[in-house]
């Protein structure tokens, strides 16, 4: 008699994907007589849904990969998740997906709070068919991708799957596809934070899902994107780690050594961002003095602009507690951009590096500079740049790959910033790099200097090797040009050096750096500005 009962539940297992613990516990809820063992039944099935195959799970720990629930619960507050649609399955295709197909169809969905601040949350479930995408799958994601939208809610999709579900491909409606999922990522853009954490395989349309996202996270060793795979094993070898490429292009925004790692940062992230548009973001008591004094930031700038400095240590002697949570740190660095807090209150950082093509100006900088600036304009993040820049990077190659499209973009981009913007210009300002830290023609609030600034079209050797070409090359007594050409360079010098107070509305003490901007951003918290009205801007791709 067991035996046979044991064979119906086998069969009944087989025919629905089930396991035969699930069909077990499905029998109960039928057979319950009270509210109470329904009740208990029901919390059975979750217990069996929550716990996995733990043959699949146990496969995800050797790869060095936690599950998406194990993902979920270390990234939000403890047990304050509530998972949505976990019973769902794969609609029937007449195709064998194998006898443990599971609920779910592999990815877990929900909400909960990060700080305590609500949050939505979807993670691809690789333990389940390889987190495959099928109708069931896309449908979920598209929901609650609507659902945070609706809610104003920042949301957090955790990437981890093989790609397409082949044997949906049959039946795989546009309603519930990549398109929609497109769609939703499309219409939240600026209206809420969206975080993709890549833990694992991203590749196909499912790429450019991620790509979508306000921010990118991966994990070194263990993530790769592709929008088509390496077709051989000479291609990926020009590709290099994935994860690598993707960091050095910036289409990764923070590269992490390990899976908490990268849930933790992402909460620390957060923590600077507000819920949505309509919010300005979370006020923090760093417990750090608003009128410290850095005596260090006196001796830090070298008054030779051709020697080089520590940008960082400049961002981190300025902010609070000197923390500072860069984005995109291993793209264009010679522009160094991030977030930190002033006063308790979340800015965004943009400064040129000196240590890194002297902090000239390129294509990718220009990029990487307009995203950062219209992410904080749309989330209410004022802006504070540290400009030390000898204008865009003379090159043959920066031309040819399209520099002034890519710089075109970063203005419009400086132009159009609504939020409190302050330049603080700590040693050079020449040329285009005017535009590229904007002063108050391209709507910026205040632009102040250290006594180093040095500003102009371009510096005096640049402008005496111009405008007396000529004349120095009549003079064939070397000694005698070069000492016409040193006269003029100093005339030309102290020319500049007049300039300098006109082309800056104060010279500021850089000890004084940190209490000025903290309480100039206290001046401008309540700026509103409008810009004319117009369906969009038609900025150069």
């Amino acid at each position: 008699m067991q035996d046979n009962r044991q064979q119906e539940l086998e069969a009944i297992a087989k025919r629905f994907g089930l396991s035969v613990g699930f069909v077990e516990a499905a029998l109960s809820v039928k057979q319950a007589g009270t509210v109470a063992e329904k009740v208990e039944a029901f919390a059975r099935e979750r217990r069996l849904i929550e716990q996995g195959n733990p043959e699949a799970v146990a496969r995800q720990h050797e790869k060095g990969r936690l599950t998406a629930r194990e993902r979920i619960d270390a990234l939000a507050d403890d047990g304050d998740f509530e998972e949505l649609d976990s019973w769902h399955r794969p609609y029937e295709t007449g195709f064998d997906i194998g006898e443990e197909a599971g609920q779910g169809d592999g990815v877990v969905i929900g909400h909960g709070t990060i700080d305590g601040r609500p949050v939505t949350i979807w993670a691809q479930d690789a333990t389940v068919m390889d987190g495959t995408i099928g109708t069931v799958h896309a449908r979920k994601v598209t929901m609650i991708m609507e659902n945070a939208l609706n809610a104003r809610t920042p949301i957090i999709g955790i990437f981890d799957s093989q790609g397409l579900r082949a044997h949906d491909a049959i039946q795989y409606p546009d309603f519930y596809s990549f398109g929609s999922m497109a769609h939703f990522q499309t219409l939240a853009s600026g209206v809420i934070p969206k975080i993709g954490l890549v833990m694992g395989p991203c590749s196909g349309e499912l790429a450019i899902i991620a790509g979508l996202c306000d921010f990118i996270f991966m994990v070194r060793n263990t993530s790769y994107m592709y929008l088509m795979p390496p077709a051989s094993s000479i291609d990926s070898q020009r590709l290099g780690d994935p994860w690598a490429v993707h960091a050095k292009i910036g289409s990764c925004d923070v590269l992490v050594e390990n899976e908490k790692d990268c849930l933790l940062r992402c909460r620390q992230l957060l923590s600077y961002l507000p819920s949505s548009n309509t919010e300005g973001p979370p006020l923090v008591d760093t417990g750090d003095d608003p009128n410290r004094w850095e005596e260090e930031l006196l001796e830090i700038v070298p008054v030779d602009s051709s020697k080089p400095y520590d940008m960082y240590k400049v961002v981190s002697l300025i902010v609070d507690n000197g923390e500072f949570f860069e984005i995109k740190r291993y793209f264009a660095r010679n522009l160094i951009t991030g977030f930190a807090r002033l006063g308790g209150h979340t800015v965004g950082i943009l400064a040129s590096n000196p240590q890194s093509l002297g902090g000239c100006m390129t294509l990718d900088a220009a990029d990487k500079m307009s995203r950062f600036v219209r992410f904080c304009d749309a989330f209410n993040i004022p802006l504070v740049w540290l400009c030390d820049t000898p204008a865009f990077l003379p090159a043959v190659d920066e031309e040819t790959r399209g520099l002034i499209r890519h710089g075109s973009r970063m203005i419009m981009a400086n132009s159009e910033a609504t939020v409190p913007q302050i330049t603080v210009t700590t040693r050079r300002r020449i040329g285009g790099g005017g535009l590229a830290m904007p002063g108050q023609c391209l709507g910026g609030d205040l632009l102040v200097a250290w006594p180093t600034f040095q500003s102009g079209l371009m510096g005096a050797e640049g402008a005496v090797a111009i405008m007396h070409r000529k004349q120095l090359a009549a003079i064939s007594d070397e000694t005698l040009r070069k000492q016409q050409e040193e006269k003029w360079i100093e005339e030309m010098q102290w020319g500049l050096d007049m300039q300098v107070r006109e082309a800056t509305q104060k010279i500021i003490d850089p000890r004084d750096t940190r209490p000025f901007l903290i309480k100039a951003l206290k001046w401008l918290r309540n700026k509103k500005q409008d810009l004319p009205q117009k369906k969009h801007e038609n900025f150069r791709m």
